[in-house]
């Protein structure tokens, strides 16, 4: 089976089933099925080849998942965009990729358009300033399938950039056979059923976006999408369109509580599931989402490498962890039926439950390397899986704790600090609404950890600084205890919702210059 294949086997068993919504504009599975032919019929005569690469810069919108199923029909290699890069990242992405042609949403044009001039084609949707426009040449195009002879499950499927923390962004390439398993996986460990109806409001540019692509329609589901996320439409549309199913970050959860706890009593009996990622969610607030939602939660962990999921702390963990299992605070879960996961020293040893070493990840999600960087395919890709470049333990129920990544590791006075030790004791106090623990050069230690803090409602900082000092005296290493405590009404975050610490460092650096 080929990515391509899921719209064409929906369309045959589901022939006028909605497939995906925006707002008043809704396509059923033969519409979706019979546009990606038409798109991917479209750029093979414009003279792109089966492997040549297509750069997708577009917000959320209704021809995402016929984009992505029009590139796996036609064997072209989708390059998802972030939208948030500046010009000079989007260049970028354009010369390592060696994209040939592009996707724009019109929306992106005035940021990108100039980047676009050297390739060909060019398509717009609703728009044709950077190119041709979308919707005309869909119309133009032939409906036979596009699909190569010699297109196998090892062709590459798509070309992820990460946001490079340590330089220049890099692609992670992805086969159709890594996500159609990551895609079986997920919907195992969901749950999923072709009866769901899920509602996407997180960015599909991202590895979770890509992913959810795939396993929210791999079944015949139903896929409602938002442009960007906003509680209220949220609350609005589980309501109207009977979601069974969404994605998360913490900080949307509790903005979406915000505005039931305040507001009139609203019908989202429908919603049965809540998917969250990024950070661990405190057990008050997963009590607190629980009763008030009627749903089951699920937190996962994964990166573009594995294919964006590697463990899942379940709705029963969930409830395990309300009634009181603490052991299972500071996890991730365990792995998912298709992942094992070790934790190893920097020798390849393994190491036993409680010791902490970078998780090496063998699934057959995995992605198969960095596009033309063979020497960093070869650190990271080994025969014995994939080495992730994050720290963790594995406890005696193979739960998976994540301690931060090697490179956010902070030595203070020869000794390792990791901030996720640090955050799990800070993040227990009633007051803190978020926190990010960085390391600061010191001339004395070398490096310090220094705790940033988004707070709950007014505070009294210099109470809340007393009253978080005790506390980590009290749980924590001396060589551990944050030396200082600074205040935040927000964090930078990426696409997926995951603080930037790096940004955070980078200001508290100047701040003190």
């Amino acid at each position: 089976m080929l990515v391509g294949d899921i719209p064409r086997n929906n369309a045959r068993r589901y022939p006028n089933k909605p497939a995906v919504v925006e707002g008043d504009r809704t396509h059923t599975w033969t519409t979706v099925d019979e546009r990606a032919r038409r798109l991917a019929n479209h750029l093979l005569d414009q003279g792109l080849a089966k492997g040549d690469r297509v750069l997708v810069i577009a917000r959320n919108c209704i021809e995402w998942p016929e984009i992505t199923y029009a590139l796996a029909k036609s064997g072209l290699v989708a390059v998802p965009v972030n939208i948030r890069l500046a010009p000079d990242e989007l260049a970028h992405v354009r010369d390592d990729s060696g994209a040939r042609g592009a996707i724009v949403h019109t929306d992106q044009v005035e940021r990108f358009g100039a980047e676009l001039n050297d390739l060909a084609p060019v398509l717009e949707i609703g728009g044709s300033v950077a190119g041709a426009e979308y919707e005309t040449a869909l119309r133009g195009a032939r409906s036979t399938d596009p699909t190569p002879a010699d297109l196998t499950p090892d062709d590459i499927q798509f070309i992820l950039y990460t946001s490079g923390t340590t330089g220049r962004s890099k692609g992670v390439v992805n086969t159709h056979r890594g996500m159609l398993a990551q895609v079986v996986d997920t919907t195992l460990v969901t749950e999923g059923d072709r009866s769901d109806v899920f509602l996407a409001t997180t960015p599909f540019f991202t590895a979770g976006g890509m992913v959810r692509t795939l396993s929210w329609t791999y079944l015949g589901q139903t896929m409602v999408i938002h442009r960007r996320f906003d509680p209220q439409a949220v609350i609005d549309e589980i309501e109207r369109s009977g979601v069974t199913f969404t994605t998360f970050i913490p900080t949307m959860l509790q903005r979406t509580l915000r505005i039931l706890e305040e507001g009139p009593a609203r019908d989202i009996s429908s919603l049965r599931r809540i998917s969250y990622g990024s950070a661990p969610v405190p057990p008050g607030l997963a009590k607190k989402a629980m009763d008030m939602l009627g749903c089951d939660m699920q937190q996962r962990y994964g990166l573009t490498e594995c294919g964006g999921q590697a463990t899942i702390l379940t709705p029963q963990d969930h409830r395990d962890m309300v009634a009181g299992k603490t052991s299972i605070l500071t996890s991730c879960g365990q792995e998912t039926p298709m992942c094992s996961i070790r934790i190893v020293d920097a020798d390849g040893n393994e190491l036993p439950a409680g010791e902490i070493g970078e998780i090496v990840i063998v699934s057959e999600a995995n992605a198969v390397g960095y596009w033309n960087r063979p020497e960093q395919t070869a650190e990271a890709f080994r025969s014995t899986g994939l080495w992730s470049g994050d720290l963790g333990y594995l406890d005696e129920e193979r739960y998976l704790h994540i301690t931060g990544r090697k490179t956010d590791m902070i030595i203070s006075g020869g000794f390792n600090v990791y901030p996720a030790e640090i955050e799990r004791v800070i993040g227990h106090h009633t007051q803190v609404e978020m926190v990010a623990v960085v390391g600061i050069p010191d001339p004395e230690w070398g490096e310090t950890p220094v705790a940033v803090i988004v707070p709950r409602d007014d505070v009294d900082e210099d109470a809340l600084t007393a009253e978080l000092t005790a506390l980590c005296r009290a749980e924590l290493a001396g060589y551990k205890q944050p030396r200082r405590f600074v205040y935040r009404g927000d964090f930078p975050l990426g696409p997926a919702g995951k603080i930037l610490k790096r940004v955070i460092a980078d200001d508290l650096r100047v701040s003190a210059e």
